[in-house]
């Protein structure tokens, strides 16, 4: 009986054990999952390093979470994906974000979801991670305790004229500073110091063809900068999405994105699109992918057809005054001294029913 008490005793610890390390097993399966950082503390703009590691056996496909996941009030600075590795006859997977937040307080990560199935079974399982409490303290020292009383100040008469002497010369300084400043910009635009009409803003899908089209002859893939390349591309229409949906698409992850685009009620297809074009692209920048050439012509080209299915063609409208008129002669026999010679004589014909104006 005591031996039954003390069995029970050291399973319950075990399941203690794993719930506080952030483990979770699959039901029904052999899939561990570990959410795990290197450190709970840290100071404002300390990096931290959070890992998402997939222990399955091997008829198991395992499906890791988007490369953009929502980690709550944390930015992604950078992640890599490992190579799976085989270990004890299971498959190990690991996937490593390089986090960062500039706000002091207490945080948790948000759990991350890792789907998964078993051989040839259509149905996808969800594994979730548990939260992940990260303490952000300041890089100032308290200063509590160290409050001193100190002596009130000495009353001192001011030079009022003085001073407003001073300010007045200091705004004018800076006034001059500023004009300056102002002016040696808009000389190197090669602008005039005074602002002039300018041409109307260009459409956006303009501007970022032609911004593709710099980008291919400048043939970054054939000097091998691939990675420059897909930082490049991936710039553009981002800039290019801003500019047509007014997403602050250049600030977001590609998860963030594609959740605003839908917000906005932009066309699922489309939506669908972007998202495969940013992946490609998050492969290359963060995950050191090197795509072949088939796969660089397939981005290039689903970049175009971004900008093709989603720009605005504006049709100008006809002005009411350019319309053709046409004007009904009407045969008359003419009678003599009264013959229409001109336009004028046929404005007075019209009015007073003689060519001329003819009393």
């Amino acid at each position: 009986m005591v031996r039954k008490e003390i069995l029970k005793y050291f399973l319950f610890l075990h399941i203690l054990t794993i719930l506080l390390s952030g483990k979770l097993f699959a039901q029904g399966g052999t899939v561990l999952l570990e959410a795990k950082v290197d450190r709970n503390k840290i100071t404002i703009g300390d990096l931290i390093k959070y890992s998402i590691v997939v222990t399955s056996d091997e008829n198991i496909e395992i499906q890791m979470p988007d490369l953009g996941a929502n980690l709550g009030a944390f930015e992604i600075r950078d992640y890599v994906d490992s190579e799976p590795s085989k270990k004890d006859g299971q498959i190990i997977q690991v996937r490593e974000y390089i986090i960062s937040t500039y706000d002091i307080g207490d945080y948790q990560i948000p759990p991350v979801t890792v789907s998964y199935r078993v051989g040839e079974d259509s149905v996808w399982k969800d594994l979730t991670t548990e939260n992940l409490k990260i303490t952000v303290e300041s890089l100032v020292a308290s200063e509590e305790g160290d409050i001193r009383d100190i002596k009130p100040p000495l009353e001192i008469p001011k030079n009022w004229w003085r001073t407003i002497r001073f300010a007045v010369a200091g705004l004018l300084v800076l006034l001059v500073i500023v004009l300056v400043f102002i002016y040696l910009k808009r000389r190197k635009q090669g602008k005039s110091l005074i602002p002039r009409r300018e041409k109307p803003t260009r459409p956006p899908h303009e501007t970022a063809i032609e911004e593709l089209e710099k980008l291919i002859q400048e043939q970054l893939l054939e000097k091998g900068e691939t990675k420059e390349y897909y930082i490049r591309i991936s710039e553009i229409i981002r800039q290019y999405i801003e500019d047509r949906f007014f997403i602050i698409a250049l600030e977001m992850t590609t998860h963030q994105l594609i959740e605003s685009m839908k917000e906005s009620e932009v066309e699922p297809e489309v939506c669908n699109e972007v998202e495969k074009f940013l992946n490609q692209c998050d492969l290359v920048k963060f995950a050191k992918y090197k795509p072949n050439k088939t796969a660089n012509k397939n981005t290039t080209k689903l970049a175009f057809k971004i900008i093709e299915q989603t720009k605005l063609i504006f049709t100008a409208e006809q002005d009411e005054t350019e319309k053709n008129v046409s004007i009904e002669v009407v045969d008359k026999k003419e009678e003599p001294g009264e013959a229409v010679t001109d336009l004028n004589d046929a404005d007075d014909f019209s009015k007073t029913g003689k060519a001329g104006g003819g009393k």
